[in-house]
C-alpha cells in the first residue's frame, strides 16, 4: 500500500509473513484502521494462511500485534471453512443460536396448497424506488387478463384467460390462476415494499417472494415524509397510493431488516416457504377460493391420489468473496473492489460475530432456511418437479467473466456457494431413494436475480433462468443484455413478467416435463456461453466497453470481441438437431479446459 509515502526497508523475516503491520506503524490512526482491516480481508482470501489459523501450524504476527487493538471486531471474524477438506462444522455463535430459533418460532410453517395455479410468472429486482418501475408495475396490474405474451414458449398462441375472482377482502383479482414469482430486489423502503406486494396481489391469485440484498439496507428515514409516487394501486381512493412515511424501518441490524420484511410478507399474505402444486382443484374450498389463505396453513394434501404437479420453494440467500474462484484481472490499473462500490457493505450491519468481509453472513443466511423452510412435509418422489428460486447466484458460470463486466471485481458479491450446495441437495435421491436414476431426471428449474443480465441455460441437470426488470438506465443503454422471453421491446409497455411453468393438459401422462418451457426463453449471455468456452484464465484482457473505464498498463490487452461472430455460432448451434431446448441450452460442454 502507497499513502503518499516511501515505506522503509522490510525487516529481515520474510516479507510475506506480516508486511501490513510492518507498514500499518507508521501514520495516523485512520490509516491504521484500514490497514488492519486490509489484512484480515486479505488473510481470509488466501487459504494457505486459513490453513493455518485452522490448524493453529502459525499465528499470524497480526493477531498479535498491539495495532490489532484498533480494530478488535475485525479480528472475531469468522475464517471460511472448507467441508469438502472435512474440517469440523462452524459453531453457531449466541447470537446465531438465538435468531435461528426467532425465525423457527416467527416463521416456520407446513407447506401450502395452491391447486388452482394454472401457470406461474417469474420477475426480479423490480427497485420500485424508481417511479418509471413503479409505473410499468401499476400497468401491469391494471391490465386484464389477457395473457397472451406470457406463453409458455414465448409466443402468442395458446392465450389464457384466467378470469376474475375476487380475494378475502373482495377485491378484484385480475389473475386468480396465476402465481407470481419475484426473486428479491424491490426496495430497501418498507412502505415502497408494501406498495409493491400489495399491487401484485391485486393482480395475481398467489405471489411467492424472496428478498434480495436491497431489502436488508436499513433505511433511517428522512427528517421530511417524501410521497414515493401519486399512482393509485386500485380504484378505492388513496388506500392504493404508494407512500413512504419517511420515518425508516428502525432496526438495529440487517438480521432485524429480515425479520420485519418477512412479517411484511406475512401480514400481506405474500408465500415465504413452499408451496405445492396439486394436479387437480378437489383442494379448493366451498366458495371457490384457494384453500392456501393464511388461516389454512397446515393443508399439505395426503391423498396419494392427489398427484403433485410442482414444488416451488424459495430460498434465502446472500453473496460471499469467496464465491469467486477465478482469477483476478491483471495489468490494468483503476479497478475498485467490490467492498469500495457496493453499497452492501456500507448500508448493512450485522450482529457480531457475523461479518460482511467473510463468509458467516452468507452461512448464517442459507442456514434460515433449515428453520424457515419445512421440507419434511414435503413428499418429493422421483417424478416432481422443482421449482427453487433465489435472489443470488448458486454458480459462477451464470455471471459473465471478469473481462468482459463493467466491474471485474463484481463475481465477490453476487453468489453462494452454501446455495449451490442446497441446490445440489434438491437433485440428489432421498436416502430413501432406490432409483436413482429417475431422481437424477427430475426436472428442476431454478431462478434467481441480481445481476440484471437475463439468463437461460442448463448446467449439470437444472435449468436457471433470470428475468430481471432491473433499473431504467440499463434498458436504454443496453437492452439487449435484458431481453428475454416476453421481457423486451423499446417501450415499457411491451415488456411482461416471463411464463416459466404452465398446467400439463388434462390426461398428460408427464406431469413434469410439459410444465416448464418447451423452448430457450433467451438471454444474450446466455446465449453467448451456449456458444463460446468460459476461458477466465485469460485475466489480462478486458473488453472494449469495459477497457474504456481503466488505466491499460505493460502486459495488458483489449480482447477483439465480435458480436456477429456470436450470432452465426448460436445460429448454427441451435439448428443442430442435437440440442435439446426442453432444457435450455446446455453449458456442460462449453468450458476450455
Amino acid at each position: 500500500y502507497n499513502y503518499n509515502t516511501t515505506p522503509p526497508t522490510p525487516p529481515s523475516h520474510d516479507y510475506n509473513t506480516a508486511p501490513v503491520v510492518y507498514y500499518a506503524s507508521k501514520g495516523d490512526q485512520q490509516m491504521r484502521r484500514q490497514l488492519v482491516l486490509s489484512a484480515v480481508v486479505a488473510l481470509t482470501r488466501h487459504h494457505r494462511v486459513v490453513d493455518g489459523f485452522a490448524t493453529s501450524k502459525c499465528r499470524p504476527p497480526i493477531l498479535s500485534s498491539p495495532l490489532a487493538l484498533v480494530a478488535p471486531s475485525l479480528l472475531s471474524m469468522s475464517l471460511p471453512r472448507h467441508e469438502e477438506r472435512g474440517e469440523e462444522p462452524v459453531v453457531a455463535s449466541d447470537a446465531e443460536r438465538y435468531y435461528l430459533d426467532r425465525f423457527r418460532e416467527l416463521f416456520r410453517a407446513s407447506p401450502r396448497d395452491a391447486p388452482r395455479v394454472e401457470r406461474i410468472l417469474l420477475i426480479s429486482d423490480l427497485h420500485a424506488d424508481y417511479p418509471a418501475n413503479r409505473e410499468w408495475l401499476r400497468d401491469l396490474c391494471r391490465r386484464r387478463s389477457s395473457s397472451s405474451s406470457h406463453a409458455n414458449d414465448g409466443t402468442n398462441e395458446d392465450a389464457y384467460d384466467g378470469g376474475d375472482a375476487a380475494d378475502d377482502n373482495g377485491d378484484t383479482i385480475l389473475e386468480p390462476h396465476t402465481m407470481m414469482i419475484v426473486a428479491g430486489d424491490v426496495s430497501h423502503d418498507l412502505d415502497i415494499l408494501r406498495w409493491t406486494l400489495r399491487t401484485l396481489k391485486l393482480k395475481y391469485g398467489e405471489v411467492v417472494y424472496t428478498p434480495g440484498n436491497h431489502e436488508l439496507w436499513l433505511d433511517k428515514g428522512q427528517e421530511q415524509p417524501r410521497v414515493a409516487t401519486g399512482m393509485d394501486a386500485d380504484d378505492h381512493g388513496n388506500s392504493g397510493r404508494c407512500v413512504s412515511s419517511g420515518l425508516g424501518d428502525g432496526c438495529a441490524n440487517s438480521v432485524e431488516k429480515l425479520e420485519r420484511v418477512l412479517r411484511l410478507c406475512l401480514e400481506e399474505d405474500v408465500r415465504i416457504g413452499p408451496v405445492r402444486i396439486g394436479a387437480d382443484g378437489e383442494n379448493n374450498n366451498e366458495d371457490g377460493s384457494s384453500s392456501n389463505r393464511r388461516n389454512n396453513s397446515n393443508n399439505t394434501s395426503n391423498d396419494s391420489n392427489d398427484r403433485t404437479l410442482l414444488w416451488v420453494i424459495p430460498l434465502l440467500s446472500w453473496h460471499h468473496s469467496s464465491f469467486d474462484t477465478e482469477p483476478p484481472i491483471e495489468c490494468w490499473g483503476g479497478i475498485p473492489s467490490a467492498q469500495r462500490v457496493m453499497a452492501d457493505y456500507r448500508r448493512t450491519t450485522w450482529p457480531s460475530p457475523l461479518s460482511a468481509l467473510d463468509d458467516s453472513v452468507a452461512r448464517f443466511i442459507d442456514g434460515l432456511n433449515d428453520v424457515v423452510l419445512d421440507l419434511d412435509d414435503i413428499r418429493m418422489d422421483d417424478a416432481t418437479p422443482l421449482l427453487t428460486f433465489s435472489h443470488f447466484l448458486p454458480r459462477i458460470e451464470l455471471l459473465p467473466e471478469k473481462r468482459y463486466l463493467s466491474l471485474p471485481t463484481l463475481h465477490s458479491c453476487v453468489g453462494s456457494t452454501f446455495l449451490q450446495r442446497r441446490l445440489h441437495q434438491f437433485t440428489k435421491s432421498s436416502t430413501d431413494q432406490t432409483d436413482e436414476s429417475a431422481a437424477e431426471g427430475r426436472q428442476h428449474l431454478h431462478a434467481f436475480g441480481h445481476t440484471h443480465l437475463s439468463w437461460d441455460a442448463a448446467i449439470d441437470g437444472v435449468r436457471y433462468v433470470h428475468v430481471p426488470l432491473a433499473y431504467p438506465r440499463e434498458w436504454e443503454q443496453r437492452r439487449r443484455s435484458l431481453e428475454i422471453g416476453s421481457m423486451r421491446g423499446e417501450e415499457t409497455v411491451g415488456r411482461l413478467p416471463v411464463c416459466i411453468w404452465e398446467r400439463p393438459e388434462e390426461g398428460a401422462d408427464d406431469g413434469g416435463s410439459a410444465g416448464f418451457p418447451s423452448r430457450w426463453l433467451g438471454g444474450w449471455w446466455s446465449k453467448f456461453y451456449a456458444v463460446m468456452p468460459r476461458r477466465p484464465w485469460r485475466n489480462r484482457m478486458l473488453a472494449p466497453w469495459a477497457a474504456k473505464r481503466f488505466r491499460q498498463l505493460p502486459g495488458g490487452e483489449i480482447e477483439n470481441f465480435d458480436h456477429v461472430e456470436v450470432e452465426e455460432r448460436h445460429r448454427l448451434h441451435s439448428s443442430a438437431p442435437s440440442i435439446s431446448w426442453a432444457t435450455g441450452p446446455s453449458l456442460s460442454n462449453a468450458v476450455d479446459s
